[in-house]
This record gives structure tokens, sequence and C-alpha cells, in this order.
């Protein structure tokens, strides 16, 4: 999945909740994510986010990120993105992040 000019950083995140009873269940923490990928793709669309629950219990989460990158982003720029992206979704889902891997570039 590349187009020309870019290429796509998939990520594997594992966070806890900080309440074990924040979430009813998968389709609650789903509806949440979703309004944090809004709100990421309203501050850099370009970046062209998605996040989808890979494994949802109420003591762990395992999400699925994508993000596009442009062949000029250097490092900086991503670690930057990555930083954002950490803030909102522990901000926003009330989670704390204990592994963010990137697991491929395409």
């Amino acid at each position: 999945m590349t187009t020309a000019g870019f290429y796509y950083y998939y990520c594997g995140i594992t966070a806890q909740p900080n309440d074990d009873e924040q979430y009813e269940d998968h389709g609650e923490f789903d509806l949440y994510l979703n309004l944090s990928q809004k709100d990421l793709a309203e501050k850099e669309p370009k970046r062209e986010p998605r996040l989808e629950t890979n494994y949802f219990n109420p003591e762990w989460v395992e999400i699925n990120f994508l993000f596009k990158a442009s062949f000029r982003d250097g490092t900086e720029d991503i670690h930057r993105y990555i930083d954002l992206v950490s803030e909102t979704l522990e901000g926003q889902l009330n989670i704390s992040i204990s592994d963010f891997n990137i697991e491929n570039i395409i």
C-alpha cells in the first residue's frame, strides 16, 4: 500500500486502562478509539491515521495503528507524531501505554 512519495507505518500499541471499570465492553472502547482517530485526523490530516482494536480486555488493550509519512519526513517528524498520538490516546482514552512498536514500514 504505497502512494508515490509516501509510505506507511504499521504500529502495535499495548496499553492498560487506568480504570478497570471505565469501559463496559469492546464496543464502547472502539467508540472512544474512533473519536481519537477523528481528532488525530483533524490535527494532521496528511497522516491519514487509522486505529483499530486488536484485542480488548478491561485490564489490557492492544491497538493497531497505521499512518502515512512522506519521504521528506525526518526522524524527528515521525517521533513528534508518535508522541502526539501517545498523548492523545492516553488523554482521551484514559490509558497508560506500555509499549509502542513500529512493526512494519511499507
